[in-house]
């Protein structure tokens, strides 16, 4: 819907880009308004903005009267207007919530209510594959566990798909990672609530939620045993150095595989209360470079070329807090692209220049 600014509030969606009078942007689509881009906003004297139906929290925005004129609700066109979707995305983020508030409380999985949340995300996403390298942006420090389930599912999904994987395995895999955290519900609900780090004792209880998860669906026999061993294996590593039993190598169920790369690479993008959020740039080099042999490299493969596939004309932000556009990507350093910065224009190589990194997409 088209609004003026002035009924705008925090946690508004931007449904378009908002463009200066010189039409560069000043503000990108999918942000999430805040006090400070309302002054921006104003700075810039915009006077409307076009954003969805849905805040980010999944409640439904009702923008307050406007005198000067009325809202043009651009929903109202359509007899039964398409989601966007992001906003299938923050429903399916918030019916996994109530269900894991209901595991919380001792309630039993239920496996078509998984099927439901998660199966029309994946058509989406096999119409639109770039959206899988924009989640991290809509992650929720405050509902992180629950925007990471469903992120983790989307991604596996995605790598299934580039895989070779046929559409019903790629709907399996992608519940593997979708299930693989609902033994956080298990969990003491303070540990996950904490924004300090966690003691020894409560890390030991953290690292007991692929047991949880197992334990919730082993018993459930609509639940194919591959989902099952994907959900326990997740945090297993190649090389014998995961857990919760150092198993490696053909020990290691495919989906475990898979799920694996896409639970630490969603991890590492999205914001943390210790950290903000890391480009895919960033986080694929650290994965390349200090996760080594931890990973299957022909999973990790597909995860390279699919970032560098949706990257080229991406607006991104460098560690040194330039603006830039990536205007090449070589296939043998995908992680450190060719860029033409925007205010100077100057044409900088990033594989030559190994103190800077791209850390943010914007």
């Amino acid at each position: 819907m088209k609004i003026h600014i002035d009924q705008l509030q925090e946690g508004c969606i931007l449904t378009d880009n908002v463009l200066s009078a010189t039409n560069r942007p000043i503000i990108f689509k999918n942000a999430i308004i805040n006090k400070h881009l309302i002054d921006v906003l104003q700075a810039f004297l915009v006077k409307e903005v076009q954003v969805a139906n849905l805040l980010a929290n999944g409640k439904e925005f009702k923008p307050a009267f406007f005198e000067e004129e009325q809202i043009i609700d651009t929903s109202k066109e359509e007899v039964t207007p398409h989601k966007t979707f992001y906003q299938q995305y923050i429903e399916s983020v918030h019916a996994y919530k109530q269900l894991f508030i209901n595991w919380q409380s001792g309630g039993i999985l239920d496996i078509q209510k998984i099927r439901h949340i998660i199966i029309p995300l994946i058509a989406e996403i096999e119409l639109n594959d770039e959206e899988v390298f924009k989640l991290y942006h809509y992650c929720q420090q405050e509902d992180y566990v629950f925007h990471h389930s469903i992120s983790v599912a989307l991604i596996s999904a995605f790598l299934a798909k580039k895989l070779g994987y046929q559409k019903g395995e790629i709907n399996q895999i992608a519940i593997t990672g979708l299930l693989c955290d609902c033994g956080m519900s298990k969990v003491n609900a303070n540990i996950l609530k904490k924004n300090v780090s966690l003691t020894e004792s409560e890390y030991k209880d953290i690292r007991q939620h692929p047991v949880h998860s197992y334990n919730m669906l082993k018993n459930i026999m609509f639940i194919k045993d591959g989902v099952k061993m994907g959900v326990l294996q997740h945090h297993e590593r190649i090389d014998g150095s995961g857990y919760p039993l150092n198993v490696k190598g053909a020990q290691l169920h495919p989906y475990s595989k898979i799920v694996a790369l896409a639970d630490t690479y969603q991890a590492m993008v999205s914001v943390r209360p210790y950290r903000s959020k890391q480009s895919p740039f960033k986080v694929l080099e650290q994965i390349m470079e200090d996760d080594f042999g931890k990973f299957d490299i022909t999973i990790i493969n597909e995860l390279k070329k699919g970032i560098a596939k949706f990257s080229s004309g991406t607006k991104v932000r460098l560690s040194n807090g330039v603006d830039a556009e990536i205007i090449f990507i070589d296939d043998s350093n995908p992680t450190r692209p060719m860029i033409k910065c925007l205010i100077t224009q100057e044409i900088i190589a990033l594989k030559e220049r190994r103190e800077l990194f791209i850390e943010e997409i914007i």
